[in-house]
């Protein structure tokens, strides 16, 4: 249809669609991007994240949308949509925020997150992404000597999240202990009902794994926690030995190494055994602890990750680099593409060359992927080890010293131990126990937040709702976690004089906890 136009229509159809590419405008606009953000790290506020109503932000964010079917660069208007972002956004780079696992970022992997979009590399292909896929044999060799693998005895992936992680590893031990599942389905060579068995705080979307893969939910064996709320190997290893008189076919063990609500690592050594006893896979999600790897002083703290025959690490987390970027590890070489048995002839080639033997793109579930593990190989490149192992050492510490504060408290209890940098705490102003106790928290978590000062998050435990921090931010120091505690025991003194004046015994039904 466009040859039998004009050439002035062609040009003016070039001409407006061409401006949305316009070398200047992008510089422009990357400068103004550049100068906000340096504003922003430069800046040392106590900030946590600035909530606003959604029919409020819908209205804002839709006065910014251009009226026009084709509109062009408009610098205010630009400016307008990054001021709304950073308001929006949580400030990871400040010290009030202690409320969730997302991480401040190393600002140079920021730079070439955008040199990454402007100039593709899509990573699942060879020939697509060149370096992306060296990045990743790369690291996999460096994470190898961590772990005390042999070069070239197991091999890595990249993926987008360690719940796509976790069920790919999934994937790989239902293959291999159903054979011919891919195909078949699961009634294929499986005379007994295949199982899972996972610990009682895993992540919520390792339960989802088994829904997924056809396993189903009610085949999900919860093991036991210890009183450090760590998988129990003797309790767990009659329960499973009881499921499987029961007939289920248990064919994977999932551990944690850094649960999400307390930051505990399993036993890794006698899960491993345990799992070996049944012939099961003993899968570890370490999204949270196992950058530990990097840092000779908290390595010790995954001793066994080694048995495991697979395990994951975010790297978004914990080693700082932009999201998402997790790192899976297969013990085995080899296995790894047994997760997705299937070659199509427009992607893959019959025979594997030198090129096709560094590709990941058979061994994961993404056919277009970011690629990620060039943020986390440039930073290893321009920084090394150390800058790594600091930063991990610093949040821990930090934390142990969170611990001691609170320890110290009479109106804190500090139920566990930190083994990372998650801490979990309850405020408890005298006389207050029971639902009381747990609405007040919950209450206190939505006020604080909404002070903007402080960003804490709450988990349920043992059916108490307690008070959670995650140290992402190594400049945050004692003085901050004395002035969250100062914030807290204001704002609870708010609440119970309220409903003092009430003359309530207990706080109102609208403060129950949540799921």
């Amino acid at each position: 249809m466009l040859d039998e136009g004009s050439s002035h229509q062609r040009e003016t159809f070039a001409t407006e669609t061409e401006s949305v590419f316009k070398v200047r405008e992008f510089s422009a606009a990357a400068h103004q991007a550049i100068e906000w953000l340096a504003n922003m790290l430069s800046r040392d506020e106590v900030e946590g994240v600035r909530l606003q109503r959604p029919v409020d932000l819908m209205a804002r964010a839709r006065s910014l949308m251009t009226k026009a079917d084709l509109g062009g660069f408009d610098a205010r208007r630009f400016a307008d949509i990054l001021e709304l972002y950073l308001e929006t956004g949580i400030k990871v780079n400040s010290r009030g925020y202690m409320g969730r696992q997302f991480s401040s970022v190393m600002p140079v992997t920021a730079v070439f997150e955008m040199v990454s979009a402007m100039a593709p590399q899509p990573a699942s292909y060879y020939e697509a992404g060149q370096l992306a896929n060296i990045a990743d044999r790369l690291i996999e060799e460096v994470f190898g000597r961590f772990i005390g693998w042999p070069q070239g005895s197991f091999e890595m992936v990249t993926t987008s999240g360690a719940s796509l992680a976790n069920m790919t590893a999934a994937l790989v031990a239902r293959n291999r202990r159903i054979s011919g599942s891919w195909n078949g389905g699961l009634a294929v060579g499986c005379a007994s009902r295949p199982a899972i068995a996972i610990g009682e705080d895993a992540h919520f979307s390792v339960s989802r794994i088994a829904g997924i893969i056809g396993i189903g939910q009610d085949q999900v064996i919860r093991l036991p926690l210890n009183k450090q709320r760590q998988i129990c190997p003797e309790r767990a290893r009659a329960i499973i030995d009881g499921a499987m008189v029961q007939g289920l076919n248990v064919f994977c063990l999932i551990a944690s190494a850094g649960t999400t609500a307390i930051g505990a690592n399993d036993p890794l050594p006698e899960l491993a055994a345990l799992a070996k006893r049944h012939g099961a896979w003993l899968h570890v999600d370490a999204a949270h602890n196992g950058a530990f790897l990097v840092s000779d002083q908290l390595r010790p703290r995954l001793a066994g990750l080694e048995l495991a025959d697979s395990f994951c690490l975010d790297a978004h987390k914990t080693l700082f680099v932009p999201a998402l970027c997790t790192l899976l590890f297969y013990r085995e070489k080899g296995l790894a593409e047994t997760a997705f048995p299937q070659k199509d002839s427009y992607v893959f080639d019959p025979f594997e060359d030198e090129m096709a033997a560094v590709q990941s793109g058979v061994k994961n579930f993404e056919c277009t992927k970011r690629p990620s593990i060039l943020n986390l190989w440039l930073a290893w490149s321009l920084y090394g080890r150390r800058a790594f192992a600091d930063k991990l050492e610093q949040l821990v510490k930090i934390t142990r010293s969170a611990y001691d504060y609170f320890i110290d408290q009479p109106d804190f209890i500090v139920p566990y131990q930190p083994e990372s940098n998650i801490l979990c705490f309850v405020h408890q102003p005298p006389g207050l126990s029971g639902n009381s106790l747990s609405s007040l928290q919950l209450e206190l978590r939505n006020r604080v937040r909404a002070a903007g000062r402080y960003l804490l998050s709450k988990v349920d435990l043992n059916g108490q709702t307690m008070l959670r921090i995650v140290l992402m931010n190594d400049r945050v120091g004692l003085s901050d976690i004395a002035g969250m505690a100062a914030e807290i025991r204001r704002h609870a003194g708010d609440i119970l004089e309220n409903e003092s004046t009430k003359g309530g015994q207990d706080l109102p039904v609208g403060l129950e906890p949540e799921e």
